[in-house]
């Protein structure tokens, strides 16, 4: 079977030996087109190897290793029935990715599970982008981005956006940001988190938020430098990656420039949305 898929600024046609669903919301995702950027193909073997020898990089998920310039991804196998071994591995050559699947796994094989093991992130950050822990709305035509750490309000804070100012949430947990003929786009993912969030939306990125949790309402604009670093801190990492860190201080570096950073301490009621109004306002009304 094939299936392509369009994410942002790239496209990737996936062609599987076995049949996988495709469910939402990565069916919002599908393409027509013809050509496409990254080819990727799906196999299963009964050869996986137990283990690897001296490698790149090693966590509890994978294991990464280097050879000839193509990079290959071995999956740990971490269920009751294998905790030894690998399940899958991705092997990367360019524009070309081979995963290969334990065939005891070839029932499961689903859309959520090829996502997860193409490595989305790595290729994110392969086309200009980055991939932001971020509650993405969609106002007036234009995104708006409510990022910080975990619990701090960024999905609340789009909800009362949602509620209050006729905004649309694009997602709840994760926005793709790349850069097209010098403007800067939020692209909707097919991951949301816990928020379930989430929509096929491509629109001009025209403010970040950096949430903090306040008993009244204050916003100012962060100079570049300040607005690096709380991006910076919130991007999803690419650890296994040799470029990744390059590639992203690169591309943070004129997104901190280009797009204005708010820190916002604010309460988690009306009050919050109509304050940010009026912060953004000649922003969101300047096309």
């Amino acid at each position: 079977m094939i299936r392509k898929y369009k994410l942002g600024n790239f496209t990737a046609e996936i062609k599987s030996t076995a049949f996988f669903e495709d469910e939402e919301p990565y069916s919002l995702f599908l393409y027509d087109g013809e050509t496409c950027d990254y080819s990727v193909s799906i196999d299963f073997s009964a050869d996986l190897p137990d283990e690897i020898e001296n490698p790149y990089f090693d966590s509890q998920d994978m294991s990464c290793v280097y050879e000839n310039d193509v990079l290959h991804c071995y999956f740990k196998a971490r269920d009751f029935e294998h905790e030894h071994g690998f399940y899958a591995c991705r092997n990367v050559c360019g524009k070309n990715i081979n995963i290969v699947i334990d065939e005891k796994y070839r029932e499961m094989l689903r859309a959520s599970v090829v996502f997860s093991l193409i490595g989305i992130e790595a290729l994110v950050a392969d086309n200009n982008a980055c991939v932001l822990h971020s509650s993405f709305i969609g106002k007036d035509g234009c995104a708006v981005l409510f990022t910080g750490p975990c619990e701090i309000g960024k999905s609340t804070q789009a909800n009362l956006w949602k509620e209050y100012a006729d905004a649309v949430v694009v997602n709840g947990d994760k926005t793709m940001i790349f850069e097209k003929d010098g403007v800067f786009y939020a692209s909707g993912m097919p991951f949301s988190g816990s928020s379930k969030d989430c929509l096929n939306r491509v629109l001009p990125l025209k403010a970040v938020i950096s949430l903090q949790q306040a008993n009244s309402n204050d916003a100012h604009k962060l100079d570049s430098t300040e607005a690096f670093y709380k991006l910076y801190k919130n991007c999803y990492p690419v650890p296994y990656s040799r470029d990744f860190t390059g590639n992203l201080l690169d591309f943070l570096q004129g997104l901190s420039q280009s797009v204005p950073v708010y820190e916002y301490a604010c309460l988690a009621d009306e009050s919050a949305v109509r304050y940010l109004e009026r912060e953004l306002c000649p922003i969101l009304e300047s096309r």
